[in-house]
């Protein structure tokens, strides 16, 4: 698999990685959500693990991989979430996580300070069962993918909610266990619809407009997609979870490409721990180091307008980088 894949007329070139193992500073935990804010600036939601309570935002740089913060992290004082199901921003940069454990939407500052939360267990309105996804609209209201009720939920940014969608089921319209969501360009809904291995595009007020994947391996099958985002040009980028790769699909829903993983080179993070280390050094040099280049369990994927495209892998802790060539011209000879 060459590290720039082609399709057509586009190009998707990895360019590199960020993360490392770890439960504070320059590292990542169990990535499930990221977010892109301004000055090229991105939060990561570590979900942590119980023997190790590393559950936190990393805020960091893209390009010079600079770590900035963590936000929310036990260490700070603030109530702090569990395991962090999602991570949206709205226009000012506030920060919504999700709980799973708690069952709640917190919210925070872009500097770290805590501002509240909202939801609690239950099935009722504005209830809420292992809350996965979120995101927010151009108005700032919150959607909410009540994954355990397979269930959509509107909220405003205090917590109100607005209105809900969504039962259990493989009809159009149903959801089981659904994860990701976000907002297409036309302010519909992208669904990761996981249980049902396939990728719902809704309206607002739940009308199943587009279905894309089915169950299996092949090209533009599904196992388990995580998350859905659609780019600018109308591409879709679905997170094959239980295929550990990326798929991504035309608009109208054709299977264009696969990405499977990369990451050949280490993190600016990880260079400094494996340079200090002779024993590692050796260690890397004597094995296969391609299953780690690879997806592994891909949990989100977040498209800029720059069409940067951020997955991050809830198992290799990392957020692989890749930059899509949307004009890419193979080259010409002239014999």
């Amino acid at each position: 698999m060459p590290v720039t894949q082609i399709a057509g007329t586009k190009a998707f070139a990895y360019v590199g990685n960020i993360g490392q193992i770890g439960a504070s500073g320059p590292t990542l935990r169990h990535p499930m959500g990221l977010a892109r804010g301004n000055n090229d600036v991105l939060y990561v939601a570590n979900w942590g693990v119980e023997s190790n309570p590393s559950t936190r935002i990393t805020k960091c740089t893209i390009n010079s991989q600079k770590w900035l913060q963590d936000i929310g992290h036990p260490e700070n004082g603030d109530p702090t979430f569990k395991w962090p199901g999602g991570l949206a921003i709205d226009d000012q940069e506030t920060l919504f996580i999700t709980d799973q454990a708690d069952n709640c939407v917190h919210k925070y500052s872009n500097d770290g300070k805590y501002l509240g939360r909202w939801g609690r267990s239950g099935t009722l309105d504005g209830e809420l069962k292992r809350p996965s996804g979120i995101a927010v609209d151009k108005d700032n209201n919150v959607w909410v993918v009540d994954s355990g009720n397979n269930r959509i939920q509107q909220f405003d940014t205090n917590g109100s909610l607005l209105s809900k969608f969504g039962s259990s089921g493989s009809r159009n319209g149903e959801f089981a266990s659904p994860w990701g969501i976000s907002i297409d360009k036309n302010g519909n809904l992208l669904i990761a619809d996981w249980g049902n291995d396939r990728v719902q595009r809704v309206t607002t007020n739940g009308q199943t407009l587009q279905t894309i994947g089915s169950s299996g391996n092949q090209n533009g099958e599904l196992s388990h997609p995580s998350s859905a985002i659609e780019d600018k040009d109308g591409d879709i980028y679905v997170a094959d979870w239980g295929n550990h790769r990326v798929q991504i699909y035309e608009a109208d829903g054709i299977y264009m490409a696969t990405l499977i993983g990369d990451a050949n080179n280490l993190s600016e993070w990880a260079k400094s721990k494996v340079s200090s280390n002779p024993d590692l050094i050796k260690a890397r040099e004597r094995v296969d180091l391609e299953p780690e280049s690879r997806f592994w369990s891909p949990t989100f994927i977040h498209v800029g307008d720059d069409y940067k495209i951020l997955i991050a892998e809830g198992q290799h802790m990392r957020v692989q980088i890749y930059q899509k060539d949307p004009s890419y011209l193979e080259a010409q000879f002239t014999l």
